[in-house]
């Protein structure tokens, strides 16, 4: 009998709300920073009320606000994307066609890129300072929902490089919802909701050596959400459903990049939202918007949220964890912080965000 064996304890799923934070008008992407344990909320301001179009930063310890950022290049702020040294933030202003660049020392905007298109959400090549944008729409004439590239942008001279078009003219648009990048920086890989019709939602394989298009996998339902596995593996797909509220998605889609095959996991709610992978690679965690819209009531005020749920995947079996999480209104997107032990939850109607305890003591 071998006495020095060591034996290895997988730690225990905890999944209990410990904190809720205020943050500004209709939450979206969030961002920690590890080096300060400071969380970027941007604060999409879908009411479009006056002057609340920011971000919220967050004591990563209390859980407590420390400062709302302000700025004129805000409009309607809805993606966050850290730099590799994480001295940048990003913010996607999916209202115009600008990016905006905050110092994280001074937390101020020291700089904005213009020439997108609604962008909502950005990756960047772990090995080059090379950012890789989707553009949902907003302008004239490429309204939102009828956005159709994704932009390259060379993030040390903060330029445009290059436009990639995901569908051919004469077509529906893509109108790109997430976007994520393989660990080894060789691919990315774009959802997009094309029409939100059940099954017309796409995931588009770019190359970022060519920054061509690959490969396309069909029969997606309204993708929320994109996330690739630490071993550029497997992608997982929420599949919110209708714009429109009507139909909704109830699955995760759980792609295989090698072979592409599609598996589907029902997620137990109504429209799942946000995912995100477990630190440890054991469980992904999904958003249930759980938001329908009562037909006939104008400008979108029958929109009636119930209880926004995250619900836990092992993704050792692909099933669902017995454990339920509640959360605040309409939950959208999930963070998981850098040591692994909170994911934090931006709840869209509720303006709040919810924080997760990931495993027991």
């Amino acid at each position: 009998m071998d006495t020095n064996k060591t034996i290895q304890i997988e730690p225990k799923l905890d999944g209990s709300v410990i904190a809720t934070a205020n943050v500004g008008v209709s939450p979206a992407a969030m961002a920690m920073k590890s080096s300060s344990k400071h969380l970027y909320v941007a604060n999409s301001n879908n009411y479009s009320i006056g002057g609340s179009d920011s971000v919220t930063v967050i004591d990563g310890n209390t859980f407590m606000p420390l400062k709302t950022i302000s700025d004129s290049s805000f409009n309607q702020p809805f993606g966050l994307t850290l730099s590799q040294d994480e001295s940048k933030l990003y913010v996607a202003n999916s209202n115009s066609t600008t990016i905006s660049v905050i110092d994280t020392q001074t937390n101020e905007v020291t700089s904005v890129i213009d020439g997108f298109n609604g962008p909502s959400a950005m990756v960047i090549h772990p090995y080059t300072k090379v950012g890789y944008v989707i553009n949902y729409g907003a302008i004239s004439t490429r309204p939102s929902g009828e956005g159709n590239t994704v932009t390259v942008v060379d993030l040390e001279h903060e330029v445009i490089v290059e436009r990639i078009q995901l569908h051919p003219y004469g077509v529906f648009p893509a109108a790109p919802a997430a976007i994520a990048i393989t660990p080894d920086g060789g691919n990315v890989y774009v959802a997009n909701y094309v029409t939100g019709n059940p099954g017309t939602g796409t995931v588009i394989q770019i190359s970022t050596i060519t920054n061509t298009i690959v490969n396309e996998v069909k029969g997606f339902f309204g993708p929320f959400s994109i996330e690739i596995d630490t071993e550029g593996k497997n992608a997982y797909i929420t599949n919110f459903g209708s714009n429109n509220f009507a139909p909704y998605g109830t699955t995760v889609s759980v792609l295989n990049l090698e072979d592409n095959s599609v598996t589907e996991i029902s997620t137990g709610g109504i429209q799942p939202s946000g995912f995100a992978l477990s630190k440890d690679g054991r469980f992904g965690l999904v958003s249930n918007y759980n938001t329908l819209y009562r037909s006939g009531a104008p400008n979108f005020t029958g929109l009636t949220a119930g209880q926004g749920t995250v619900n836990v995947i092992d993704l050792k079996s692909n099933n669902l964890h017995p454990i339920t999480i509640n959360v605040g209104q309409a939950p959208g997107s999930i963070s998981i912080s850098p040591d692994g032990n909170y994911a934090f939850v931006s709840n869209y109607i509720g303006n709040t965000v919810s924080v997760i305890k990931m495993y027991q003591d």
